[in-house]
């Protein structure tokens, strides 16, 4: 297989592992290409950003729709669409006009039909008073605490008054998914038969029984930075077989190591049959393909003392560095620092109704348990600032914790068991088999588990760098594609200081993370920043 350095090539022929000479040919690749990994260095990894992302190209947008509607994996697969379907799209504010009109053509050139279906639509509203509310109810980069009133609004009742009338309501995709909107929507077109809606969450539920089958997943194109990033091209089979290896010793798992310099640090341990509840938990929806679970549920397992999560973003924005100190089975007993964000989960996590909650299947009182679990394995993902400076009406973050090594835990108790469902009505909690929210996303995390069978300690995640990457059958069947060093590469790598920069972590970035993202920004832009990658080329799709 012929190909120039720095560029990856699409594949001959179908899918398949390969003959042995085949597989023994490609394995004397990786090896070749992956000598550094052998080496790879102590320290954390230094920050980067792709260049070719700070004016991006326009003219590059068709090119990479024809690969995103033929990527069959990860949270958006668009590649599902087959020739003379006919998909729906639903569009919120923001989303850019060449961005769908490139998606468009890309998926015509299939033999597929894209419509598009419009927020105000859905909600029964006009385009101009949909508008004019959203400008109103924007999120920042800088107001991470408004996902508190505003991912899960059921949780506003726990707020005072004058805090309640902080929160707008957001008028984005998280609204209509609470408010069932989609379901009268789908009742009244049984024309659409396939959708594509939101940048997160249980959309299946959303929609309805009814309707479930319809859903294909996620829309996460709305910008030039979504679509021009190296997101859309990495392979679904190479991505499949990365989540696979990852999953595949959980029901051996007896214990779980997770820290990050940011100061998280837990310990699990599992029996025999804990660990079997956690690899029978993977095909719930909360483990959809780029949003794994990577440690066991905490009503399930036990922590050692001390155990403590600390973060500075979550899906809406950043701020100051929060810390949730928590219990052997994961419940918050104490909750320092977050500035705003910090003071509001406090009354969340105070109020007497949740902190006296005392649910059937629980193992100790309270609600406030880490339970969202989603571990990132795509590494082309790159944060994007645009919705963070101007303004989102849903989740402004989210692109960053797609990236591969990016882990979000979130809190709530997990409303599973019957028995809980019906105690959770009695505290004014419907329909929350699925809530959480408080996100706190993880940069850096070293992810080790102990085989209960062998002893053996495998790291899943080293310092943010998924491992599996080095598997040697995962590198051979990338090798398919061209170079593994490329389709491995992280596009985006943030600096903190204190971290992988210079600089005092708890003086120049704990308190205001905001702030010193801001002027990374500005060098970015202005072309001086330090940490440019450059550009390579992709000779056609690698689907």
């Amino acid at each position: 297989m012929a190909r120039s350095k720095g560029s990856i090539l699409r594949p001959k022929g179908s899918l398949f592992y390969g003959s042995a000479i085949l597989t023994a040919f490609l394995l004397l690749v990786v090896v070749n290409c992956g000598r550094q990994k052998e080496a790879r260095q102590e320290e954390y990894p230094k920050p980067r950003f792709p260049k070719y992302l700070v004016n991006p190209s326009k003219e590059a947008l068709l090119e990479a729709a024809r690969i995103a509607v033929r990527q069959t994996g990860g949270m958006s697969p668009l590649g599902k669409m087959q020739s003379g379907q006919t998909v729906y799209v639903l569009l919120q504010w923001g989303q850019d006009p060449q961005v769908w009109e490139a998606m468009k053509q890309a998926w015509t050139e299939r033999g597929v039909t894209a419509r598009e279906m419009w927020m105000w639509d859905a909600m029964g509203m006009s385009k101009k008073e949909y508008e004019k509310n959203v400008q109103e109810s924007l999120m920042h980069g800088n107001e991470g605490w408004k996902e508190l009133g505003n991912f899960e609004p059921q949780y506003r009742q726990f707020f005072p008054e004058e805090v309640r009338k902080q929160f707008m309501e957001p008028l984005g995709d998280g609204y209509i998914r609470s408010h069932y909107l989609l379901v009268p929507y789908l009742d009244k077109h049984p024309e659409i038969e396939h959708i594509y809606a939101g940048g997160g969450g249980n959309w299946v539920g959303a929609i309805g029984e009814k309707h479930a089958k319809k859903y294909m997943g996620h829309w996460l194109y709305i910008y030039l930075h979504d679509l021009l990033s190296k997101a859309p091209e990495f392979p679904p089979d190479v991505w499949n077989l990365v989540e696979e290896k990852i999953l595949e010793p959980t029901s051996f798992v007896s214990e779980v190591t997770f820290q990050d310099p940011q100061g998280t640090n837990l310990h699990w341990t599992l029996t025999p049959e804990e660990a079997k509840y956690w690899a029978n938990s993977r095909n719930q929806s909360d483990n959809a393909s780029n949003h794994i679970n990577i440690y066991p549920n905490p009503l399930h397992s036990t922590l050692s003392e001390g155990a403590v999560v600390v973060a500075t973003a979550n899906h809406t924005g950043h701020f100051a560095q929060m810390s949730a100190y928590l219990s052997k089975h994961g419940n918050i007993e104490r909750l320092e620092g977050g500035g705003k964000v910090g003071d509001l989960f406090r009354m969340l996590v105070e109020h007497p109704t949740l902190k006296n909650a005392k649910f059937p299947g629980s193992p100790e009182p309270g609600y406030w348990f880490v339970r969202q679990d989603g571990f990132a394995t795509n590494p082309k993902y790159v944060r994007n600032m645009k919705p963070l400076l101007e303004g989102d009406p849903w989740l402004g973050n989210l692109m960053e914790r797609q990236r591969a090594g990016v882990q979000h835990l979130a809190f709530a108790y997990n409303i599973q068991e019957p028995q809980d469902k019906e105690y959770a009505k009695t505290l004014g909690l419907n329909d929350m088999l699925w809530a959480h929210t408080a996100h706190m996303h993880v940069y850096f995390p070293t992810i080790r588990w102990k085989l209960r069978d062998t002893g053996e300690w495998i790291t899943i995640g080293d310092k943010g760098y998924v491992k599996t990457f080095d598997d040697p059958e995962v590198r051979a069947l990338g090798a398919r594609y061209g170079d593994p060093d490329l389709l491995f590469r992280y596009e985006w790598i943030p600096a903190i200081p204190g971290v992988n920069v210079a600089g005092d972590y708890q003086k120049d970035f704990a308190p205001d993370p905001w702030n010193w993202m801001l002027k990374e920004w500005e060098k970015i832009r202005a072309g001086t920043y330090e940490y440019y990658i450059d550009n390579y080329s992709v000779k056609g799709s690698p689907m």
